[in-house]
């Protein structure tokens, strides 16, 4: 009997992962596209904008706490009262969405002045659009995914992909922030809507304006989401705090081109962030410690041979692939960018990621915050600004590898 339910148990993993690795090859075709078509329809510095955009909400996101969390390590236990659970993260979330939009209000007010281009008002806006969409609806993808229902999740992840490609061809008659920002808006509204639809036929849970249980919040977020939520914050700030940093000291045509260098990097985290999360999905459902450890190893092994297949990859294929992005022949100095970041991404992906995992559903996540992420933001910091201070973009690509280092150690 053990053996039919692990059995079962190893056949729902695999379903999920192939479901994930379609959704996922999916968002890395459409981002392929879309970056081709912003690159080249958008003035550089337009795309310079978007950069820094991105790379001023690795703080905001600091505000983007994730309550939601809880339920990849306590699905079983949340099953028996799913509707009021859920009600409270809609809660909980729609009072976050409006802290995102003061927030967004004042941030593109300062930016604009500062930088006396309105581009910034619209990229933050845009940002912000799809910010509160994930909000709204990560608690129902979360729990689906939890459930082995990734095929679903998968469905409307495509339909949202393909929506916006659709709609960014727009671009081609106006090439301008304020439509990429008008079209994230009308694609996050559907996806909001969708998702509601799913929630009411499958979970019979409709979203209502009521009062939000404290008591659970407060439970909740003090003994596990907000130190998951911290060191997901301290991660993104590694991954995107680049283009912020790198802003003070150069022009927003070198913020251009580092940001392109970002974004075609940030595929190779896509297969790994399938592998981490899955990872999170799989020993959350394991039966015992035994076979914690067997998942957990298994992952690691699949981590560190596509870590190594992506450098592969790129160093081989980074020429060509940044040539049909941006049309141009000689990129060498994205090229150099490009394969830094993909170096850094892959030392923590291979090694950090599937031990976070299992800190996060079996360890104590508060300590990962204070002893291991704390030293890492302070490190990560000073050696972004330095670097970009001292050698401009190039010394912020290698600063990339050193963090990697540090955050793998």
């Amino acid at each position: 009997m053990a053996s039919k339910d692990g059995d079962s148990v190893r056949q729902k993993i695999i379903s999920n992962i192939f479901s994930s690795g379609i959704e996922k090859i999916y968002i890395i075709v459409i981002q392929f596209i879309t970056s081709i078509i912003l690159i080249r329809l958008l003035p550089r510095e337009d795309y310079g904008i978007i950069g820094i955009v991105v790379g001023y909400f690795a703080f905001v996101n600091l505000i983007n706490i994730s309550l939601e969390s809880i339920i990849l390590r306590d699905h079983k236990k949340l099953d028996e009262n799913i509707t009021d659970v859920m009600q409270n993260f809609f809660m909980f979330n729609f009072f976050k969405s409006i802290l995102f939009i003061i927030v967004a209000s004042v941030l593109s007010l300062v930016l604009s002045n500062i930088y006396e281009n309105n581009g910034f008002l619209y990229a933050i806006w845009s940002i912000t659009f799809i910010t509160i969409a994930d909000a709204l609806t990560t608690p129902l993808i979360i729990y689906f995914s939890s459930k082995f229902n990734q095929k679903l999740v998968t469905k409307i992840s495509i339909l949202r992909y393909t929506l916006s490609l659709i709609l960014l061809s727009g671009l081609f008659i106006y090439p301008e922030l304020w439509y990429i920002a008008l079209k994230d808006f009308f694609v996050s509204f559907v996806f909001v809507l969708g998702w509601f639809f799913i929630s009411k036929n499958q979970l019979l849970f409709t979203p209502k304006f009521t009062n939000i249980n404290l008591k659970f919040v407060k439970e909740t977020l003090f003994s596990y989401s907000l130190w998951t939520h911290l060191n997901g914050v301290v991660t993104n700030f590694i991954y995107r705090s680049d283009t912020f940093f790198l802003s003070f000291f150069v022009s927003l045509t070198i913020v251009g081109n580092y940001n392109i260098a970002l974004n075609s990097a940030n595929i190779a985290n896509i297969l790994p962030m399938i592998i981490g999360y899955q990872n999170s999905v799989a020993i959350s459902n394991a039966k015992d410690k035994n076979q914690v450890f067997k998942i957990s190893n298994h992952f690691i092994l699949l981590s560190l041979l596509i870590g190594l297949v992506t450098i592969i990859g790129f160093y081989v294929l980074g020429n060509f692939y940044l040539y049909i992005i941006t049309g141009q022949e000689n990129n060498s100095e994205i090229f150099f960018y490009m394969m830094c970041i993909v170096t850094g991404l892959v030392i923590v992906k291979s090694f950090a990621s599937p031990l976070n995992a299992y800190i996060n559903i079996y360890g104590k996540v508060k300590n990962l915050f204070l002893q291991g992420m704390i030293p890492i933001l302070i490190f990560t910091s000073g050696i972004y600004f330095f670097s970009s201070y001292m050698y401009g973009a190039s010394g912020i690509a290698v600063a990339n590898i050193l963090v990697s280092f540090f955050f793998g150690y």
